[in-house]
């Protein structure tokens, strides 16, 4: 999930900024799927720190 955010961050970061530099459409595509990448790294992430958590409340003993 991670990979593909980094994917979809990279891709639409670039059709934004083409949008904008283009002139005739409109950014708001690439805007969401900058966004969603953003989002999918976020949550990779915090499930990767979720998971170290409950991997060190269960190592407590």
């Amino acid at each position: 999930m991670k990979i593909w955010g980094w994917v979809l961050l990279v891709f639409g970061s670039l059709s934004f900024f083409g949008a904008l530099i283009g002139g005739k459409a409109s950014p708001m595509g690439g805007m969401f799927f900058a966004a969603l990448g953003a989002y999918l790294i976020h949550h990779a992430n915090q499930k990767k720190e979720e998971n170290r958590k409950k991997k060190d409340w269960e190592n407590m003993d």
